[in-house]
């Protein structure tokens, strides 16, 4: 079978350890339901795109990326699968400066090519060069997984970074290393 892939990660300040924004998220990804279940996938990730799309104007980095190539699909998302292991995360607080902390948020998803889900997230991926990295183009892309089949959804992931301590936020020293270049700033 051929694939396509939709990922996106954002970025954004984090307000303190007690962000409901970040609880909210990391209380939504602890209780992802079974992958048997396309409703419950379906609303999940409802709920999940629901979340970022209210919190959008916070986004300050971010990345998409929708690719309906079926050679480079697989690989693409294989690379957000090896994400989950943290090699970008913290282990450790970092020593309180007094600046700002970030959470970042990613998403992805491996669609049957040529599905109608495919069809419609490549429609709702159409966007003009200009605004590819706008806080609104990232709005409106987060409404995209609402309009998938996920009978047509071959894999799929989210994570969170931090992940169960908020304290292991990410500093924007470690947003501009070297694993973190592909970030754009948002408008």
């Amino acid at each position: 079978m051929k694939y396509s892939i939709f990922s996106m990660q954002v970025v954004m300040p984090l307000r303190g350890a007690d962000d409901p924004t970040y609880r909210e998220l990391h209380k939504l990804i602890r209780t992802a339901p079974e992958r048997t279940n396309y409703a419950r996938m379906h609303d999940y990730y409802g709920r999940i795109c629901n979340v970022l799309r209210r919190e959008a104007n916070r986004f300050e980095l971010g990345v998409w990326d929708y690719w309906d190539d079926p050679s480079r699909a697989p690989n693409d998302f294989q690379d957000w699968v090896d994400g989950l292991e943290g090699n970008e995360a913290r282990s450790q607080p970092a020593q309180d400066d007094g600046r700002p902390r970030h959470l970042v948020c990613t998403l992805a998803m491996l669609l049957q090519n040529g599905s109608t889900s495919d069809q419609r997230m490549s429609a709702h991926c159409d966007i003009a060069e200009e605004h590819l990295w706008s806080r609104n183009t990232f709005r409106h892309l987060l409404k995209g997984p609402a309009l998938l089949n996920y009978l047509h959804v071959k894999s799929d992931l989210v994570y969170l970074l931090p992940g169960d301590d908020a304290e292991c936020a990410l500093t924007t020293e470690d947003l501009s290393g070297e694993d973190w270049h592909y970030l754009r700033p948002l408008t």
